[in-house]
C-alpha cells in the first residue's frame, strides 16, 4: 500500500530534545493519523529514514581523515565541518541546528512512543503474536540510537568512572520535560537492559537479520550490538560469547576479488555488482544498517598518511576499490589519495566485517590470540588478491594486527574515532594526533582522552534545555 501516512507523533517528537513544546500543546491538528493499531506502529518502525546520514558530525574528527588544500576547499564554507576537522569540542555556532542530534532523538522518541503504546493498541490487520515482536524491535532500535548518541556526545565509558556525564536519556514521552544528562554508565546499563528485554520477547527462531528492511533488527543484529557494547565496556569475554552467537546466526561476506568497477576509466561510476552497494538495504554484509555518506565525491576527504601506509596496495582489494587520486570533478590530489565509496552508501552501522573484527579483538584481549587470527583470516581471504594466512605469534602482535585491519576495513565509517577513545580508557598507547590547520597553518593536536573526541551539544539545543549544559 503506497498511501503516505503522516503521524501526529512524528510532527513533534523531537521537541523535548531541542525545542520548547509550549506552542504545540492544547492544539488538535486535523488531517493527521494518530497511531492506534499494531499496523500503525509497524509503519513507524518501517521508516527508512532512520538509516540515513547518521553521525555526520564526526566525519572529519576521525584521525584517519586528512585534508590537503584541494580537499579542504570542499568543506571550507561549512563552519561545522571546519571546526570538526580542527578538533574543536564546540563545533556549532550559536543558532545552528545539529541534524545528528535532532535525528537521533526523533527516533528515540518514536521508539519510546511504540514501547509505551504497543501493549494497548488494537491489533488491526496484524497477528496478536506480533505485539511482542514490535516491542522488541522498538527496544532494540532505542538501544542502537543511544549507542550512537553516547559515543558521539560523551567521553568513553570508563568502568573506573561510570558516573562521567553522558547524554539525555528520556525513556518515556513527556514533551515538557527538560531531561538532564544521565551518566555514561547509566546509558550503557540501559542499552543492555533494552537489548536483553528485546531478546526475551523474540522467539529463538526469529530471523537472523531483516533482509527486506535491514535497518530493522533481527536476532544476529541484536547479539552483534550487545557484543559491540561489551567490547566498548571492556567486557571482552562477553564480547566473544555474543559475537560468536551473532556470527553463528549470520556471517555472509563478499569476496572483493569478484567486484570491480563498471568503468575503469571513470572509477566514480561505481561497482559492477549491480545495485547491491548502491543502497545499503541491498548489501548482504549489513546486519543492522545505518549509513553516513553516499559516494564521498563532494565534499571529499583523503586517507591520512598513517592509514594509507597500512595497506598492501598491490594485493588489498579494499585499496583498489576505495582509493583514487582524482576527484569526481577531475581534481588530482597526488601524492595523496581520496577515500571513495563510489556511487554507493557507506554503512557505519553493524556489518559482518565489523562483527568479525569485534570478535577477533575480544579474543585477542581475552588471551585467545590464535582464535583471533583464525577469524581474521576468514575476513582477509575475501579481501586480498594474493592471500597468505596470518600466523599467531603472541597476543600483543595479534591485537595490533586486528586494530590495523579494523582501521582499513572500517575506513570511511568514523568508527576509528570511537576506537581511539576506548583504547585510551583500556590503557593502550594512543598517540597525540596532529594536523596542520589549513586556514591558519598552525599545528592542531588531538590528545588522548581530550575533548576533541567529543561533539559538544549545540547551543541551539542547550539554549532550550539548560539541563544539558
Amino acid at each position: 500500500m503506497k498511501k503516505r501516512y503522516i503521524y501526529l507523533l512524528l510532527a513533534f517528537l523531537t521537541l523535548s530534545a531541542c525545542q520548547s513544546p509550549d506552542d504545540f500543546l492544547d492544539v488538535e491538528p486535523t488531517g493527521l493519523i494518530i497511531p492506534s493499531t499494531l499496523e500503525d506502529l509497524d509503519k513507524l518502525l518501517q521508516n527508512y529514514a532512520i538509516l540515513r546520514s547518521v553521525g555526520t558530525n564526526i566525519r572529519y574528527m576521525d584521525p584517519d581523515v586528512y585534508h590537503n588544500d584541494a580537499s579542504f576547499a570542499t568543506i571550507a564554507n561549512n563552519t561545522k565541518d571546519v571546526n570538526a576537522y580542527a578538533w574543536k569540542h564546540d563545533i556549532f555556532p550559536p543558532g545552528v541546528n545539529d541534524t545528528d542530534y535532532n535525528d537521533f532523538y526523533f527516533y528515540i522518541h518514536t521508539m519510546n512512543y511504540i514501547i509505551e503504546n504497543v501493549d494497548g493498541v488494537d491489533t488491526g490487520n496484524f497477528n496478536p503474536a506480533d505485539r511482542n515482536t514490535l516491542k522488541a524491535e522498538a527496544l532494540a532500535q532505542r538501544a542502537f540510537e543511544y549507542f550512537l548518541v553516547v559515543n558521539e556526545y560523551a567521553h568513553h565509558y570508563d568502568p573506573a568512572n561510570p558516573d562521567n556525564p553522558g547524554i539525555a536519556m528520556p525513556l518515556k514521552i513527556d514533551l515538557q520535560a527538560q531531561t538532564a544528562r544521565s551518566t555514561v554508565g547509566e546509558v550503557y546499563e540501559q542499552m543492555l537492559s533494552d537489548l536483553n528485554e528485546a531478546l526475551s520477547l523474540l522467539d529463538s527462531n526469529y530471523q537472523a537479520i531483516n533482509s527486506y528492511a535491514n535497518f530493522r533488527p533481527g536476532l544476529a543484529s541484536i547479539y552483534a550490538l550487545i557484543a559491540e557494547i561489551n567490547l566498548f565496556m571492556g567486557d571482552f569475554d562477553k564480547a566473544v560469547t555474543n559475537s560468536n552467537i551473532a556470527l553463528g546466526l549470520y556471517d555472509f561476506l563478499y569476496d572483493y576479488n569478484d567486484i570491480d568497477f563498471v568503468n575503469s576509466s571513470n572509477l566514480w561510476s561505481g561497482y559492477n555488482n549491480g545495485s547491491l552497494w548502491l543502497t545499503g538495504t541491498l548489501n548482504q554484509e549489513n546486519i543492522w544498517n545505518r549509513y553516513n555518506y553516499w559516494s564521498f565525491n563532494n565534499p571529499f576527504h583523503l586517507y591520512a598518511p598513517e592509514l594509507e601506509a597500512l595497506y598492501d596496495k598491490d594485493n588489498d582489494r579494499r585499496w583498489y576499490l576505495f582509493a583514487t587520486q582524482t576527484s569526481s570533478s577531475g581534481i588530482d590530489v597526488s601524492p595523496n589519495y581520496i577515500y571513495m565509496h563510489a556511487n554507493s552508501e557507506r554503512c557505519n552501522g553493524l556489518t559482518v566485517p565489523r562483527l568479525i573484527l569485534t570478535n577477533a579483538e575480544a579474543k585477542a584481549r581475552s588471551g585467545n590470540g590464535a582464535g583471533a587470527i583464525a577469524v581474521l583470516n576468514k575476513l582477509l581471504e575475501n579481501r586480498m588478491s594474493v592471500f597468505t594466512p596470518l600466523i599467531h605469534t603472541n597476543d600483543a602482535t595479534t591485537l595490533q594486527l586486528v586494530k590495523n585491519e579494523r582501521r582499513k576495513e572500517l575506513a570511511g565509517t568514523s568508527v576509528n574515532l570511537f576506537d581511539q577513545k576506548r583504547y585510551h580508557v583500556y590503557g593502550d598507547v594512543v598517540p597525540t594526533y596532529t594536523r596542520i590547520d589549513p586556514e591558519t597553518g598552525d599545528t592542531i593536536e588531538l590528545k588522548p582522552g581530550g575533548d576533541g573526541y567529543v561533539v559538544k551539544i549545540a547551543p541551539a539545543v542547550t539554549d532550550q534545555n539548560p539541563n544539558l549544559n
